[in-house]
Order: structure tokens, then C-alpha cells, then sequence
């Protein structure tokens, strides 16, 4: 009896401080912790599947797994918060959005085997049947320590939970609006088919969100309609669903530290870790596309040694990549971006000049696996990311695009999230 009562209250003073915390954190992927590595949330047991449940579905499970360097592993505890259809933390009660607890724990772990760099490997299956969501729209899920202050948080990742009621089509015309761009963009033409009671308040109600691969930075969010008939809607004309189309993405495997593969300069074990140098990088813009099989920015943990577990017995390494460059730039930082770094822009991805090397040069240490990766630039001033200099953009880019629809429930106050489709760019 007093050990339920100290769960009571151990809930009680979660609780209140979850609804004094939620306000001040991002709704975005970040690490707040060195230790944390290759964070991993994903559907149906494929890494590179976006992490979304159906609300119709209570059965339906999403895969969180992660590494803490060190050979000390603990239970975390994580939580959730619901976030509008622009992620920020909606306005919601929790117990408007979640059925049972407001937190649970985090207890399957295991300590790495046979690697230079130590590592705990945790992992967790969720939504559980004690603590689910029963809204759909944006969720911010929360990895953390003792408590909900600051420094106790391990890191933050998205997912979403989709209650779907429209019909979305998205085609990739070969001509932008704009013909001067018909070679280095992609337009995307999106029809959305939906009931005849909300044609009335889409404008005001309905919101859109088009991702391309994996990224947020360049998302468009709050899109409006371009024309609402009875039954459909249409998205054209808009200089916000024009993308910059990129470039195929590089790639990088080092699943056997002995075995070169594509693009591997060399690979060499010192006392106390692996060392992968990728071979010479060469801006591609101002080279004729090339197609080829990517996984469009994404990575995929895994060794090559059979019988070998990947999860705690994948070692990590430190990673060399190099572009060449003539002169350090002026206005621009140049970035490392793909999920090998959860698409992130900071000092860990960004390069540095090496003159005496004559380019620039980053340093990541990454678990064993595949992965895809690509070079930008973003301008100091204005932030804005281009990769036009760095791989060029050609219209034939096999890109994947994620298309998302929100409806503003304005008898709860909050973004459902009611239809979602993807598409390839060709």
C-alpha cells in the first residue's frame, strides 16, 4: 500500500512539473546530451519509415532505440506533448490527449560487447497500453533522467499520430510555374479530397506541411488551398511547393571495418577506436547528374558479420569527410546533412577549412551501418540552405516528398492530423 501511494505521488509531482516544463521546449529533434548516439524512431520495424500511429490502431507500436557512450546504463523515464500542426506546444490539458499515466520508464538495456568504444544500447516499444495518445496530430516524445529539468533531458524527437479522413495525390509536373527553374526545381501539384463539411472553413481551418526527405529546415508549413471546390482542394501555383531538386545523395558504408567498400579511402583501428577516411569529395554542381540508389538521406544501423548483434555489438567510428574547395568561404558555413546527424545544423556537422589540405573537413562519430549524406551551405545572415554550389540541382533528383494535412478542431482547441501521403519525385 505505501509503495502504490509513493507511485501516486511520484506521478502527482510529474505531472505538475511536465505542464510547467512543456512551454520551454523545442518541438524538434535534438540531442541535449554528448552521450546520446544514433537515435532511432521508426515504424513497423524499417528504420527508415517516418514515425507515425494510427489512431485507429491501439495496438500499433513505434520503435525508439539509442546508445548512451559509457559503460554505465540506468533507467530513463520518457513522456510526450502534444504540439500544433507548426510544432509548438499546443494548449491542451494532458489529460485531454493521453489515456493513463504521464510518464513511463525505459528499463531494457544492454551494455555493448567487443567494441573499442563502449556504449549502452537502449530500447523501447511504444505507445503502451498505460500511457497512449488519444488525439491524433504532432507529438513531441521526451527522453529524460530523474526529472523534467533542464539538465536532466537526454533528447527530444518527433512523432506523430495520424487519424485519417482525407485523400491527398501528389504529382511532380516536369515544368515549374516559373520555367526558369524547370532544371533545378521540383513543383509539386497536390489535390486533396475531402467530406463537403469542411469545404466552408478550410481556408481558415485546414493547414499543409510538405517535407522533402528528411528534412525540416527547408519544410513548407501552412500552406493555404490555391482554389476549394465542394468536394476538393488544390495546392498549385505556389511558389512554396517549389524545392530546390539536389542531387543524388553520397554515400557511405562501413558495416565491415575490413572490407573497403565504395568510396572508402581506408579504415584503421588505433587503441581506442576505428578511424573510416572517405575518400576525396568534389563539389558535383558543376557536373553532369548521374543516377544512382540512394536511400534519400536516411542511414540503416546494421554490421555485416553474420551472427554478430548489432545492436551492442556494432562499433562506432570516427568518420573523416573531405570536400575539396579552393578558398574558405566569406558569408557561408558549410554543413554535413543527412540523418547521420538527424538533419541538424550545428558545430558537430559543420566543417572547418583546412588550407593546408586545400578543403574542408568534418569529424563524426558514427555507429557502424549505411549511410547517405549530402554538403550545403547556409548563408550566416539570413540562414537560408542551398545546395547549389555544393552538389548542384538537377530536376531528375530522385527526391521523396512527405505531404501532411491538418484540420483545426476548434470544439477542442487543436491541429488533428487527418490526411498524409508520400511521394517520390519521379
Amino acid at each position: 500500500m505505501m509503495k502504490r501511494i509513493a507511485c501516486l505521488l511520484i506521478l502527482l509531482s510529474v505531472s505538475v512539473f511536465v505542464a510547467a516544463q512543456d512551454w520551454m521546449l523545442p518541438c524538434a529533434d535534438l540531442n541535449y546530451r554528448d552521450a546520446v548516439q544514433t537515435v532511432l524512431l521508426y515504424a513497423d520495424g524499417n528504420q527508415n519509415k517516418e514515425p507515425m500511429v494510427p489512431l485507429d490502431n491501439p495496438g500499433y507500436r513505434l520503435t525508439l532505440s539509442f546508445d548512451l557512450l559509457g559503460d554505465e546504463g540506468q533507467p530513463l523515464n520518457y513522456t510526450f506533448i502534444h504540439c500544433t500542426q507548426d510544432w509548438v506546444p499546443s494548449a491542451l490539458q494532458r489529460n485531454q490527449y493521453v489515456n493513463g499515466f504521464d510518464y513511463g520508464r525505459i528499463d531494457d538495456f544492454q551494455y555493448s560487447r567487443n567494441t573499442l568504444i563502449d556504449y549502452v544500447h537502449y530500447r523501447l516499444s511504444f505507445p503502451e497500453e498505460d500511457m497512449m495518445p488519444r488525439l491524433s496530430g504532432n507529438y513531441l516524445l521526451i527522453v529524460y533522467g530523474d526529472d523534467l529539468s533542464e539538465g536532466e533531458i537526454y533528447f527530444t524527437r518527433r512523432f506523430m499520430v495520424l487519424d485519417e479522413r482525407v485523400d491527398l495525390q501528389v504529382t511532380v509536373p516536369r515544368y515549374c510555374d516559373d520555367l526558369s527553374l524547370s532544371n533545378t526545381h521540383q513543383q509539386l501539384d497536390i489535390l486533396l479530397s475531402m467530406p463537403d463539411m469542411m469545404a466552408s472553413n478550410v481556408q481558415q481551418y485546414g493547414n499543409l506541411t510538405i517535407r522533402q526527405n528528411g528534412r525540416w529546415d527547408n519544410a513548407a508549413i501552412g500552406l493555404k488551398p490555391s482554389f476549394v471546390y465542394p468536394d476538393h482542394l488544390t495546392y498549385e501555383h505556389q511558389p512554396q511547393t517549389v524545392f530546390e531538386a539536389g542531387n543524388q545523395f553520397r554515400r557511405l558504408n562501413f558495416s565491415d571495418f575490413y572490407f573497403e567498400s565504395e568510396n572508402i579511402a581506408r579504415i584503421y583501428q588505433t587503441d581506442d577506436y576505428y578511424v573510416v577516411d572517405y575518400a576525396v569529395c568534389e563539389p558535383k554542381a558543376r557536373k553532369p547528374y548521374v543516377t544512382y540508389e540512394d536511400i534519400h538521406g536516411e542511414r540503416y544501423i546494421y554490421i555485416a558479420n553474420e551472427g554478430r548483434e548489432t545492436d551492442t555489438e556494432a562499433d562506432y567510428a570516427w568518420v573523416n569527410l573531405f570536400l575539396r574547395w579552393p578558398d574558405p568561404l566569406d558569408q557561408e558555413d558549410l554543413y554535413v546533412i543527412g540523418a547521420l546527424n538527424d538533419w541538424r545544423f550545428d558545430d558537430r556537422n559543420r566543417m572547418e577549412y583546412q588550407p593546408q589540405l586545400g578543403g574542408y573537413l568534418c569529424q563524426l562519430l558514427l555507429k557502424q551501418g549505411y549511410y547517405n549524406f549530402q554538403f550545403v551551405t547556409a548563408d550566416r545572415d539570413t540562414g537560408s540552405v542551398t545546395t547549389e554550389r555544393t552538389e548542384g540541382n538537377f530536376w531528375e533528383t530522385e527526391n521523396l516528398y512527405r505531404v501532411y494535412f491538418y484540420y483545426y478542431n476548434a470544439l477542442k482547441g487543436y491541429d488533428e492530423l487527418i490526411g498524409y501521403t508520400t511521394q517520390n519525385a519521379h
